[in-house]
């Protein structure tokens, strides 16, 4: 017990916490009390309920079983229906599963007479009572009927339902009281907890009384005491005997003030010695404050020289460079004035304190003053002189001037600049020529920094002003995803005017939400150039995308890695447009599409036909019908080839025209004529307001541009109508419309619509046939007539096209037409046919020779020539396209070159436009493939009649 005694004695701590930990155990004690009272007394009553709720649904539930049966068995003794038998049994089922769950509950001797009633009655009335009953009814007696199922108020029935209301009243007053006890049961606890809480209340005081006893007065007595230790007075610590903290801390206390007073006196001893040591430190300040005045001089220098510095260091303007040189050095050295000047190309100058002339001349004469002297030692060179007036000023005594040259050198000791420092009525002590020295080295590394960024800066400009000139959008990136520098074309290919809201440079995530606005499907680039970056990128170095903003764009995306040394340190992503290329690819591809359509269509009919022609006997007007066919496939064949070539010539500019005054409307109405054989629901109206109207073009290819645009007309009207060719005179130039009612165009597809292989993409054209040529060879064909063509058009109306020609002034001009010999007045000439055509050359040999030629056909270029010595035709037709080694340019060639057949002319038969070649060669006759056979027949009674063969 002493022990326990003695460890509560040591500690108020100890104490405080044994007291708390009981107060709290005896709180937590009192409040598990409460909480199991309360829940015993809930758990009590909830159980009492309960088995009377479910005494009296069980009740409820006999009883109206009792009524099922009786009810049940009275309306099948009325009715005799199955139905009311069957639900008799299943509410006898239902009352005894609810009498033996009844009695599994806690019965009194009453509740239990009453249930073996019900079962001795039920026996009873299952056994004898209602199989009698049934015959009854069956047999319709039911006068004895009536007599066996009366019932009095003794019947347990009657009984159980009386029994029914009575337990349901019983059960209500029972609830009642059980209420009751509970409010009582729970008033009891809530005072007992009252009392509980007091007597807390009454130990939390004792604690808190306790604690004041053991540490408030103690405390205070003690801080008492240590007041009156530090005003000088006696003071004696109580408390010393106890064991706790009070009784450490009043010994140590007492400890403290003991050694206070030994500490006293030996202060003492130490102050005289210090005030001996004061007056030596007197003698020693006034020595510092001396040096701190030197100390002062050198920081003022040094301030004036870090100014210099800064000033060198602020600006990179080779003039502002200059001025802050020449001003803070004057100041710095306190000259009164002073000039610096630069001695490589430009002469660059700066002057303070002198007029504009002065500095001008020095700066042109330097190189013949005393400045020679200071550059041929590479040192400062000082010269004293006597004061000018003007700057002797008001003064008339004599006044010496000191004038300081100073050459500034450059890294290879070279002079860079020179400088020139004047002060008037004042000498330069050698200090000041050392510290001149210096700063001229300063000058000099700020002069060779300026060069340095001068050089960097032209570089910069020339890369910024090459990277501007590109076409390609140049964007540079670091290994981090950061965009370091981006062009010019960047900046509007993406439409930003600078990177300023991105703090001046980009971030890869920025990038990424940059092209999330304007990139169509941008997931697959972010994630191409998040694999740059990270170097991830395997064998692919490019990639497509779409642009949609603020233009739609096709661009390619590339990227080259940059090294410095064998360190990467980015990527150049270059952004190139590829806008025209790919609508190129796109329209070339619409173009192999439908130009495989206008070829195998027109080809199946010639197929077909000839098929027929061959493999049945067919009536002589069904054959030509056929042939007739088959003829005009062809032509149309022929027609589309021909725009193929047309085009090619164009862009190549080796078309040729035969230029000529023309009747501009007798072309439009042959063009008519031609086309009304393809009009079937469409009337062609002609309008001609300029009679007699004569240009100047090329016969064949005007007809060929009206041919088009008519068939167009007819083409788009589907459904027919009105087309009119008005032709009209306007300001000295001849006008004429092709006016439709048919589809009409879209106006988002007028800019493109003379554009090669364009076709406007309209589900109502797509049954229409074209290649998308015809109006741009119409286009460059009236170009070339110095002429214009334009174009209005409604959606859902019709269209007019208008082409603008010159007029041309018709003069009179002579001459008779030409006549062509038949071929009986030239007799049976023989004619060398060298084609490689095996089905070509068959049927020209059949056209000729039905003309009377004896035709002499090869297949071979050099058999040919071999056999031309002894035959000697009177013409060659020759195919260009013959065996690799010797084609048709080598069988001219051999014929020029031998004297014997240099004269024979030469007829050219080739699907190659190579007229310029063969004029070259003097070769006038050139027939293109495909052309009429009877064209050859033209040329050959021309040569004949015109050339004889020698």
């Amino acid at each position: 017990m002493a022990k326990w005694r003695r460890f509560y004695r040591v500690s108020i701590t100890r104490r405080f916490m044994s007291m708390l930990i009981f107060t709290i155990m005896l709180i937590l004690l009192g409040s598990i009390l409460m909480v199991w009272g309360s829940s015993r007394l809930l758990s009590d009553y909830e159980a009492s309920t309960r088995e009377m709720k479910t005494k009296q649904e069980l009740v409820s539930d006999i009883a109206l079983h009792t009524n099922d049966i009786i009810l049940r068995a009275r309306g099948y003794y009325v009715y005799l229906t199955d139905f009311e038998y069957e639900q008799i049994f299943e509410q006898k089922e239902a009352l005894e599963k609810s009498i033996a769950e009844f009695k599994q509950l806690g019965l009194t001797t009453s509740e239990l007479e009453i249930i073996q009633a019900i079962e001795a009655f039920f026996d009873t009335y299952f056994s004898s009572t209602l199989p009698v009953a049934v015959e009854y009814a069956k047999s319709g007696n039911y006068e004895a009927l009536r007599s066996l199922i009366s019932a009095d108020a003794s019947n347990p029935v009657n009984e159980l339902i009386s029994y029914a209301n009575d337990f349901e009243a019983y059960l209500r007053k029972a609830e009642q009281e059980k209420n009751t006890q509970l409010v009582r049961d729970f008033a009891r606890q809530g005072i007992l907890f009252i009392l509980y809480v007091g007597l807390i209340l009454v130990i939390s005081l004792f604690i808190v009384r306790r604690m004041s006893v053991d540490l408030g007065g103690p405390l205070s007595n003690l801080s008492l005491a240590a007041s009156r230790f530090a005003r000088g007075d006696h003071a004696h610590f109580d408390y010393q005997e106890r064991e706790d903290e009070i009784g450490r801390l009043a010994r140590s206390l007492e400890t403290m003030m003991i050694t206070l007073h030994s500490k006293e006196e030996e202060l003492v001893a130490q102050n005289e010695e210090l005030l001996a040591q004061q007056d030596e430190l007197q003698m020693q300040q006034e020595e510092l404050e001396h040096a701190l005045g030197k100390m002062s001089e050198n920081e003022r220098f040094l301030q004036k020289r870090n100014l210099l510095v800064q000033s060198l260091a602020n600006t990179l303007n080779k003039q502002e460079l200059l001025d802050s040189i020449i001003t803070n050095l004057v100041k710095l050295t306190g000259s009164d004035k002073g000039m610096i000047i630069l001695t490589g190309n430009g002469g660059d100058y700066s002057a303070y304190g002198l007029s504009d002339k002065a500095a001008e001349h020095f700066a042109n004469h330097y190189g013949e003053s005393l400045m020679a002297r200071a550059i041929q030692k590479r040192n400062l060179y000082i010269h004293e002189r006597e004061a000018t007036d003007a700057e002797r000023a008001y003064h008339l005594d004599g006044i010496k001037v000191t004038d300081t040259y100073v050459p500034v050198l450059g890294d290879n000791d070279e002079i860079i600049a020179c400088l020139l420092l004047t002060k008037i009525g004042r000498e330069l002590s050698d200090q000041e020529q050392e510290e001149i020295s210096g700063l001229a080295t300063q000058i000099s590394l700020a002069l060779a920094k300026l060069g340095i960024y001068e050089e960097s800066e032209y570089q910069r400009q020339i890369n910024h002003d090459m990277l501007n000139t590109i076409q390609e959008a140049v964007q540079l990136v670091d290994t981090n995803g950061l965009t370091l520098h981006v062009n010019r074309m960047w900046y509007e290919m993406f439409d930003l005017k600078t990177c300023v809201e991105y703090g001046g440079r980009m971030e890869l995530a920025d990038f990424n939400e940059l092209l999330q606005k304007k990139v169509a499907e941008p997931q697959a680039l972010i994630q191409f150039i998040k694999q740059v970056v990270k170097g991830e990128v395997a064998g692919v170095t490019s990639m497509n995308y779409e642009l949609h903003e603020p233009v739609k764009r096709y661009v390619q995306i590339y990227y080259e890695p940059l090294y410095r040394g064998s360190e990467l340190f980015g990527v150049l992503l270059v952004h190139r447009d590829i806008t025209k290329e790919y609508e190129v690819d796109r329209m070339k591809s619409e173009f192999v599409s439908t130009v495989s359509h206008e070829l195998r269509t027109p080809l199946a009919s010639v197929l077909g036909f000839a098929e027929l022609l061959l493999h049945r006997e067919l009536k002589p007007d069904r054959q030509r019908k056929y042939i007739s066919t088959i003829h005009q496939e062809a032509r149309r064949l022929t027609t589309l080839i021909n725009d193929f070539l047309d085009l090619q010539r164009m862009e190549s500019g080796r078309q040729s025209y035969d230029m000529k005054p023309a009747k501009l409307g007798e072309l439009v109405q042959e063009a008519m004529e031609l086309q009304k054989v393809n009009v079937s629901s469409h009337n062609l109206i002609w309008k001609d307001e300029a009679r007699e109207a004569i240009v100047f073009a090329d016969r064949d290819k005007m007809l060929q541009v009206f041919t088009n645009l008519i068939n167009n007309a007819i083409k788009y009207s589907p459904h027919g109508g009105k087309i009119t060719i008005h032709l009209r005179t306007e300001k000295g130039r001849l006008l004429v419309t092709t006016q439709d009612e048919g589809l009409g165009i879209p106006a988002d597809a007028l800019p493109n619509l003379f554009n090669k292989f364009y076709r406007v993409d309209n589900s109502d054209r797509r049954e229409i046939g074209g290649t998308g040529l015809g109006l741009a060879i119409v286009k460059e064909i009236i170009n070339r007539h110095k002429g214009d063509i334009s174009v209005h058009s409604v959606l859902g109306e019709g269209s007019a096209f208008t082409i603008s020609l010159p007029l041309f002034e018709p003069q009179e001009q002579g001459g008779e037409e030409q006549s062509y010999p038949s071929p009986s007045d030239t007799g049976a000439a023989d004619i060398m046919l060298i084609e490689n055509d095996r089905n070509l050359a068959v049927m020209l040999r059949e056209e000729l020779e039905g003309n009377g030629y004896r035709v002499h056909l090869f297949t071979e270029g050099s058999t040919a020539v071999h056999a031309m010595k002894s035959i000697s035709p009177k013409v060659v037709v020759v195919d260009l396209m013959l065996e690799t080694e010797f084609d048709g340019w080598a069988v001219i060639e051999q014929m020029r070159s031998e004297d014997k057949l240099n004269q024979i002319p030469i007829v050219i038969s080739s699907a190659f436009e190579e007229q310029d070649r063969a004029a070259k060669m003097g070769i006038r006759h050139f027939l293109i493939k495909p052309y009429e056979p009877h064209k050859l027949t033209v040329i050959i009674q021309t040569i004949l009649n015109q050339e004889p063969a020698v």
